[in-house]
Order: C-alpha cells, then structure tokens, then sequence
C-alpha cells in the first residue's frame, strides 16, 4: 500500500514538472514570435496606395495597375509617339514609375518620378509620363510607414515593338514582378557608415567613396607622357554578398580606364542593400575625372 502512494506521489510530482516546462517552453516560444514580428514589422504589412476608383476592388492593386496600364497605353499609341518609337532602334520598351506619397496621401511630386527605357530622343513622351504622375488623384495609404521610414512603390511596363509594313504596333509584355505594395529600400553601407538614417548614410556612403579613390589615386605616367585627360565614366553592381561586380567604363582612353579600374577593385565589402529586410543587388555610378596641370 506505502509502494503505491509513493508510487501515486512520483507520478504527480513527475506531471507537474512536465507541466512548468510545457509552460515554459510556450513562454520561450512566445518570446521568439513576438521579437521576429517586431522585427518584420519594420517591412510588414506592406504600405498599400489604394486608387479611389479601386476602393471596391476585390484586388485593389491589380485595379491600381489597370489604371496606369491603360494610360501608359494610350499615351504610347498617340500618333506622334508611336512615330518617335518607330525611329528607335531597340526591340522593347520599358516604363517606370517611382511612387512616394505625402501624409495626405497625394503623390510626393519631389520624390516620385517615371522613366522610359528606349532611345534618348524621347522628351515628348517623358513629359506625357510626368502628366500622368501630375494628374493623379489622392491615395488611401494603408499600413503607412512613419519617418524616417521610406516606402517606395514600383510599378513597370514594358512592351515589344513590332512593325506591321510602315506602322508600329506596341504589344505589352507580361510582367512577372506584380506590384505587391510599397518597397523599403536600405542601400549599401560603407565600412564606417553603420547605423545612420539613409539621408546620412547616402553622404556618408559618397563621401568615403570619394575619400577611397583620392587615397588611391594615381595619374599613369603614361597618360602624363601622352597629356591625356579627361573623365571615366563607372557603373558598378554590388552584389547581394556586399561584392562590387560587373564594372563598366567609359572614358577618353584605355589608360585612364585601367586606371580608374584598378581603384574601383580596391574598394572594401560593403554591408549589402536590403529591399524588405532581403539582400539585393544595388547599381552605383561615379566619375573619375584626370586633370592635367597647364
């Protein structure tokens, strides 16, 4: 009888130590989820610009993307456009728009803008895209994002060219990068430009570059020899691990190119840029001017 009370006594002093551990291990486990959402919150929710016309929108951004779709088009087909497009000499056509919104949710005209990716020759419809912009209605912005948190909505069009005898017909092209909702961009760091806000961490960024190529630079004695001078021109990718790659140059001659190249690889790992919390590949693009004394 003693062996099954000590027995009866074991099994409850056992059942209640299981207990304050599955309580335990729920607690931890709260603990973790709330940090990783406080966390995720900085980029989720997504900030969403809801068109007016779009408010009854079972998908209210597909229905904002119509709208602009469709004036994107009709700007394109007006015959003095398709005109200009015809006389290009690339295949495709791309169209952007970076959307910024103040507090009342109208476009930020400062910071928002479009662009179009075909020919240089394209004033007539880079101002007829600028229209569009102007013209937009006032946003409902959900999830809005407060200073000095940037949230920047994308949104692209691209469409193929195709001649029909001596007219043009523009075809859109399916895009598979869908707007999903504002986008927070972090652009890379510079070795010592850590924990800054992004207005200081771009002058921080331009400024040590240009401080690393000063202390690396270096006139070749061979352009002094030849009196050459001039500006090189450099775009560069860095890559999702911080890497500088894919260097492109452009300049008066292949020595100062050399040159200039020579300084871009000198360049530490950054801290990589993030959109949404995710490494990103991020272009940059500076000038490395040669001058010779008189």
């Amino acid at each position: 009888m003693t062996r099954i009370r000590i027995l009866k006594g074991l099994l409850r002093f056992s059942t209640g130590i299981m207990k304050i551990f599955l309580f335990a291990l729920v607690l931890m486990f709260s603990f973790f989820g709330f940090s990783q959402e406080e966390e995720n919150s900085i980029y989720f929710p997504q900030e969403q610009l809801i068109h007016p016309e779009c408010d009854k929108a079972d998908d209210k951004n597909a229905c904002l993307v119509e709208i602009f779709e469709n004036q994107v088009f009709a700007l394109l087909n007006e015959k003095k456009n398709l005109k200009s497009i015809s006389k290009g000499k690339k295949d495709t056509l791309s169209i952007g728009f970076t959307l910024l919104t103040t507090e009342n949710g109208l476009i930020n005209k400062e910071s928002s803008n479009s662009s179009i990716r075909f020919s240089k020759d394209y004033k007539k419809i880079d101002k007829g895209l600028n229209q569009i912009l102007n013209n937009l209605p006032g946003f409902k912005v959900l999830n809005r994002k407060n200073d000095p948190i940037v949230s920047k909505h994308f949104l692209t069009f691209r469409y193929l060219k195709q001649k029909l005898g001596a007219q043009v017909k523009l075809q859109q092209i399916k895009n598979e990068k869908k707007y999903s909702g504002g986008v927070i961009e972090e652009i890379p760091v510079f070795p010592g430009c850590e924990n800054l806000s992004q207005q200081e961490g771009r002058k921080c960024f331009n400024l040590m570059m240009q401080k690393h190529i000063a202390s690396n630079f270096s006139y070749p004695e061979l352009a002094v020899k030849k009196r050459i001078s001039g500006r090189v021109s450099l775009m560069f990718i860095i890559d999702k691990d911080g890497k500088q790659t894919k260097l492109r140059m452009k300049g008066p001659d292949p020595i100062l190119e050399k040159e200039a190249e020579r300084i871009i690889k000198l360049l530490p790992i950054f801290k990589p840029g993030l959109q949404n919390g995710k490494a990103v590949r991020f272009p940059y693009s500076i000038p490395i001017t040669f001058k010779l004394n008189k």
